[in-house]
């Protein structure tokens, strides 16, 4: 998972539209009036996010994909007030399987953000595993992660990580000096690092 840290000021976009509109309400999202808006602001988070999907950290193209909501802005788990928070937007991929479609209007236990990788890693066959000496409470919280994310439910997604990883290995061994300028723009990067 990307450890999501949001830009300071964000999107002007966002700001401009929250000013001219300070009754907007959750239907207002998907209006026409903040289509341009949410195009500035998916466009902001990817470059946030380093290109990469909030959840599953595969490539993802600044216009593809969607502007997620962390915590969901409808639904029985819905955080209204968060609609239009900048802090509570990620950019994610569209897969019926995992990440923003999997998760619906779920509270993930654990949210993208800085130190959200501490408690997994990747293991050598590419699925994401709680790490060991975690309590019954800890591994819950990641099992629940994982699955509502559907992270280790697509065969495609893990054998990519299990590949990357893999390269990985191979420029510790062979150019160790590079492993850090290969992390930088490697995808499932902070999953990788788990391991390295």
């Amino acid at each position: 998972m990307v450890e999501l840290q949001h830009r300071a000021h964000p999107t002007p976009a966002l700001a401009a539209f929250i000013a001219a509109h300070p009754g907007a309400a959750v239907a207002d999202f998907d209006s026409a009036a903040f289509a341009s808006v949410k195009r500035a602001v998916k466009a902001d988070l990817n470059h946030d996010q380093g290109g990469l999907c909030v959840y599953c950290e595969s490539p993802l193209e600044p216009t593809s994909g969607q502007v997620e909501h962390i915590k969901p802005k409808a639904g029985g788990n819905g955080h209204p007030h968060l609609c239009f928070a900048y802090t509570n937007y990620a950019h994610s991929c569209i897969h019926p399987k995992t990440c923003g479609q999997k998760k619906g209007n779920g509270l993930l236990p654990i949210e993208p953000g800085p130190g959200c990788n501490t408690q997994w890693t990747l293991s050598t066959d590419g699925t994401i595993e709680p790490i060991a000496g975690l309590s019954q409470k800890q591994q819950r919280l990641v099992g629940r992660t994982l699955d509502m994310l559907g992270l280790n439910a697509d065969s495609n997604l893990v054998d990519e990580r299990q590949r990357w990883l893999r390269s990985a290995l191979a420029v510790l061994q062979q150019a160790p000096a590079d492993i850090h300028t290969f992390l930088q723009t490697a995808p499932y990067r902070h999953m990788l690092a788990t391991v390295l």
